[in-house]
């Protein structure tokens, strides 16, 4: 009896700390910074869950790390573009992850292609071990200029330069 009662709180006590590291509203997911003329936060624009559960669209990728056919749900390259107003000269888009490596997208290629800052996969939320909470999708008809390992994962800001 007390070892299942042992165990119980453990599981109850892991599950307050997994609540409360998950993003709360406010908490910015993405920072967006660089040339861009609209900002909400200072001189950035930022994405918290409100703006992803506002402003996500569901669509199928083929991942080349987690299968094909996968329902990503998130904020579309080009739609955040349409958000902060790069400035005329912007010609990269600079996709910045936690250990500071950065893919650059062409803002031309961003505006064509359905590149994707998902934050869902199959109906839930990714996790840090699938490289959320929010990684980069391509959609097929991109691969060819941006391979798999373009596929960043652990995104914290978007740069427009």
């Amino acid at each position: 009896m007390k070892k299942s009662l042992y165990i119980v709180l453990i599981f109850v006590l892991l599950a307050g700390v997994l609540a409360s590291c998950a993003a709360k509203p406010g908490d910015a997911l993405i920072t967006v910074k660089g040339k861009i003329e609209k900002t909400n936060s200072g001189s950035n624009y930022v994405l918290d869950q409100a703006a992803f559960d506002s402003k996500s669209v569901e669509l199928t990728y083929n991942d080349p790390w987690m299968g094909d056919g996968l329902k990503y749900k998130g904020i579309l390259l080009k739609d955040l573009i349409e958000m902060v107003k790069p400035a005329a000269d912007v010609k990269t888009v600079s996709l910045i992850c936690t250990d500071g490596k950065a893919y650059d997208v062409a803002l031309a290629d961003a505006q064509k292609y359905d590149i994707m800052l998902a934050h869902w996969v199959g109906g839930e939320l990714l996790t840090e071990e699938n490289g959320g909470p929010v990684k980069v999708a391509y959609s097929d008809d991109a691969k060819a200029t941006y391979p798999d390992e373009s596929w960043a994962w652990w995104v914290v800001a978007v740069e427009f330069k």
